[in-house]
């Protein structure tokens, strides 16, 4: 039984017979794309696409397709209980060997629910190297997002840890950055599929700033179309009092504060470094 291991422990991930021939092109005919789980996957930039489409051209898809066989129940609202192949890794090869009716393989897994194949998808996409900033930045902010739904102290968190901390260790940067990487992730998952591609691939050129401020901005349920769209949604948000801002970040740092006496660790005094610095900008 194969694991997946990360900062926090080991889940497992069941390694699947993917069948005969006859069943793996039924399967392959009920490949099902989730738009959420697509959104995970950074797009690639022109160039990266198009060398990924030639070495396809000319070698074939020789990586398997990684899919999730499920309930359709366990990620739609609905009683129906039929499987769904959902398509958890190779999107780009699948886009393109759909376009040139190129064969492919899949490698059939198990996952406990949704929640775990997106903490898969999420891991896995960190590990690749040619990550835009933005990039990173939303997947580490989605990272964080999900482990904060999580019931409890995730597994393997020392006592008195708090996720960014953890997170900021694993990543080398502060946790001010991943508390930053949660808000442009919430923010950035306002806008529609087609403009966070662009945002996230530097096709749209929009300042990461004005995406985190999108994240407590007051949107209808429609998601945000265009950058123009996202400027005059901002654009009508009023800003808080300069009495009332920092208040949240205050009371924090005087509780961190407190806890100097009885002995801190090195990710507490960066997050008073990171809290003094942020009040001092509001000034």
């Amino acid at each position: 039984m194969k694991k997946i291991v990360n900062q926090f422990g080991t889940k497992d991930l069941i390694k699947k017979d993917s069948g005969s021939l006859v069943q793996q092109e039924l399967i392959k005919n009920q490949i099902t794309i989730i738009p959420e789980l697509e959104t995970l996957i950074p797009p690639l930039l022109d160039d990266e696409y198009k060398q990924l489409e030639a070495n396809i051209l000319r070698e074939g898809c020789r990586e398997p397709l990684l899919v999730w066989e499920t309930p359709a129940s366990s990620v739609r609202n609905t009683d129906d209980n039929h499987s769904l192949f959902v398509l958890v890794d190779g999107h780009n090869r699948y886009r393109i060997c759909s376009n040139h009716g190129i064969n492919f393989r899949i490698l059939l897994k198990e996952f406990p629910g949704l929640e775990e194949v997106r903490a898969y998808m999420i891991d896995n996409q960190l590990g690749r190297r040619n990550l835009t900033p933005e990039q990173t930045s939303y997947l580490r902010g989605q990272k964080y997002l999900s482990l904060k739904k999580d019931s409890g102290r995730p597994v393997g968190e020392t006592a008195g840890k708090r996720t960014e901390e953890i997170l900021a260790e694993q990543f080398n940067v502060s946790p001010k950055t991943i508390r930053t990487d949660a808000e442009f992730a919430k923010g950035l998952d306002k806008t529609s599929t087609d403009l966070k591609k662009e945002i996230l691939s530097r096709k749209s050129k929009v300042n990461k700033g004005d995406i985190v401020k999108l994240a407590d901005t007051p949107t209808s349920d429609q998601p945000i179309a265009s950058v123009q769209e996202l400027q005059e949604v901002l654009s009508k948000k009023k800003k808080p009092t300069k009495a009332s801002q920092p208040q949240n970040e205050l009371v924090r740092l005087k509780q961190l504060v407190g806890q100097l006496e009885t002995g801190s660790s090195k990710a507490t005094y960066q997050e008073i470094i990171d809290l003094a610095q942020s009040l001092l900008d509001k000034l």
